[in-house]
């Protein structure tokens, strides 16, 4: 292995002082002369990497309180493309102590510092200093990621705490599902667009992001949101078309922009399936054609097709009320806000 340094010098096998291997032995200088430490060659620049093989016995890293003395600061140069430094060693291959500063740093273009292993940790930090001294930490500036993980098979981020695994402080943003085997606790709101529990939920205020509470059912068809629906033949539910329909079942939920806070899936075996009202606030398609509506009035099926009306006739109406107008109608057909109040 070539280095060129004063005395245009070789390295041959080489051994330092505590069994590190960081001396140069030079083969153009007389023999009494050939074995200069790094502390006569600070700086010397390779052609090719610099490999040191570390040999004898002592502890696999170095403690503060064995280093003793400072020299001057070794630089190694190479051509593009080539290994700077490597290191071999049974235990520890390198390692940086500081007093004040950083016991290993690596800066570049590219990736500052990367580990590698094949049975164990590729980059291991450990740290006994209390709180505020962790044993990694990742700064990203700018827009950049602090701390990246990415796994093909396994986990890509991984941790485990006495008290907690991981601490957030600010938003958390996940694009995918999120997936819980034990406890949500939470001390403040929990909001989510979506989400599966599969078991038992607890909770002593539950606030639902919607106007309504739902269910879904067979139906003959897909109806739009709004629709009042009456029991059918085979018990799918189809649109009412006469009045005081005692088969009246309720609206279709999501009319109005109003969409239901919650929904039971009841998973109906049938081509088609709608999601009605049970309880809550609803817009439903309203006819005032038979009656100009005014808030506060029942309402139930009509003689127009999936449309509400005003009870008139309250002995009729047993059995077939829908709800109560929390809004008024006159004129031509609309949409009209209800409170679901099925008798």
């Amino acid at each position: 292995m070539s280095v060129v340094a004063p005395g245009q010098a070789v390295a041959e096998s080489v051994v330092a002082p505590s069994h590190i291997a960081i001396s140069i032995a030079f083969d153009d200088l007389p023999r009494t002369e050939r074995s200069r430490t790094f502390e006569e060659w600070p700086t010397f620049r390779c052609r090719q990497s610099v490999s040191f093989s570390r040999i004898g016995h002592r502890p696999s890293s170095i403690s503060e309180d064995q280093v003793s003395d400072f020299n001057e600061q070794v630089r190694i140069t190479t051509a593009d493309g080539a290994v700077a430094l490597v290191a071999k060693a049974n235990a520890t291959a390198v390692s940086g102590v500081s007093k004040d500063g950083f016991g290993v740093e690596g800066r570049a273009r590219g990736s500052g510092v990367v580990g590698v292993s094949e049975t164990w940790i590729g980059v291991y930090g450990e740290s006994t200093g209390g709180a505020g001294t962790d044993a990694v930490r990742g700064q990203g500036k700018g827009s950049t990621c602090g701390v990246a993980g990415h796994s093909e098979q396994g986990i890509g981020v991984y941790g485990k705490g006495q008290q907690y695994a991981a601490r957030f402080d600010g938003r958390v943003l996940v694009s995918g599902n999120v997936r819980i085997e034990g406890n949500l606790e939470s001390t403040n709101q929990v909001s989510a667009k979506t989400g599966y529990f599969p078991d038992e939920v607890s909770s002593y205020r539950f606030s639902a992001l919607g106007g309504d509470y739902a269910e879904t059912f067979a139906s003959e068809d897909e109806f739009e949101p709004g629709t009042v629906l009456v029991i059918g033949n085979e018990g799918l539910l189809t649109p009412c078309g006469t009045q005081y329909d005692t088969r009246a079942t309720g609206v279709v939920s999501g009319a109005g922009g109003l969409n239901p806070g919650s929904v039971m899936q009841s998973n109906p075996d049938s081509e088609h399936h709608v999601t009605l009202a049970l309880a809550g606030q609803v817009y439903v398609k309203a006819d005032p054609q038979y009656g100009a509506i005014s808030t506060g009035d029942l309402l139930t099926t009509s003689p127009t097709e999936g449309c509400a009306m005003r009870v008139s006739d309250r002995g009729q109406a047993v059995g077939a009320i829908l709800g109560k107008a929390l809004s008024s109608l006159e004129g031509a057909p609309g949409l009209l806000r209800m409170l679901v109040t099925p008798s």
